[in-house]
């Protein structure tokens, strides 16, 4: 995968993710309760991650450790761009770690 093509997946993913994430939060009825930072995150890994294995199979790449790798990693830089602004990244780790900030 060239840099190009990399830019292009990523900011497709991430502007699906933030899609998709203010779907859900339209969807779930427990507003209070929800992380929508975590929520983000999961929507934007998921979908990263999919899409490049989509990417991978209809171009007939083999499923190798690097390109596992790379979806795995597709997947985390899409949730960093569509939680847009480093507050919303340290809320982000304030919330997995469990403190109140």
């Amino acid at each position: 995968m060239d840099t190009t093509t990399f830019l292009i997946m990523l900011s497709l993913f991430s502007t699906l993710s933030s899609l998709v994430t203010e779907g859900v939060k339209n969807i779930i009825f427990d507003k209070a309760n929800l992380p929508y930072n975590l929520t983000a995150l999961g929507c934007a890994c998921i979908i990263g991650s999919a899409g490049t294995a989509v990417y991978y199979l209809l171009t007939a790449a083999p499923f190798t450790a690097s390109h596992i790798l790379c979806m795995v990693l597709m997947g985390f830089a899409s949730g960093l761009t569509s939680m847009v602004g480093f507050d919303k990244l340290k809320q982000s780790l304030e919330q997995i770690n469990g403190k109140k900030g």
